[in-house]
């Protein structure tokens, strides 16, 4: 045999290892690939998941939210309603404390005192209905 030959051959084993091998390494790169993009898909997918669940949440406690603030603006637009034929504080009332109380109970209370109440009332059921919609988004996030 001719060493041309011997060479040729042994070119011939060599150029074919690495074709063989090239072309296993792209396969196991291109099955790694796919592993690793699957893996991120379902990552991907579970959070979107998660997100979609914690904005159904947000939503659900800001409606609720608004329907409570609703119910105070009426509730307060009733009240001063009713308040806006009361009398104002009669001139001749001191800032001093009476012996008999007079004017100290709820059918006697003037006017402007009875919206500044009735606006307080209102700013603290705000303030409840505020509250009950942070605790219900965080008891909802746990």
């Amino acid at each position: 045999m001719s060493p041309y030959a011997i060479l040729a051959a042994v070119l011939a084993f060599v150029l074919n290892g690495f074709f063989w091998y090239a072309k296993g390494v792209g396969a196991e790169d291109n099955r790694w690939k796919v592993k690793t993009h699957a893996a991120e898909l379902k990552a991907t997918l579970q959070a979107r998941a998660k997100e979609q669940m914690w904005q159904e949440t947000v939503n659900g406690t800001a409606r609720n939210y608004e329907i409570k603030l609703a119910g105070v603006r009426r509730n307060l637009d009733t009240a001063l309603d009713s308040l806006r034929d009361r009398p104002e504080r009669p001139a001749g009332m001191s800032e001093a404390p009476r012996a008999g109380c007079e004017g100290a109970n709820g059918a006697e209370l003037s006017g402007a005192n009875g919206r500044f109440l009735a606006g307080e009332a209102a700013r603290a059921n705000r303030h409840r209905a505020a509250l009950e919609a942070c605790y219900a988004y965080a008891d909802a996030l746990k």
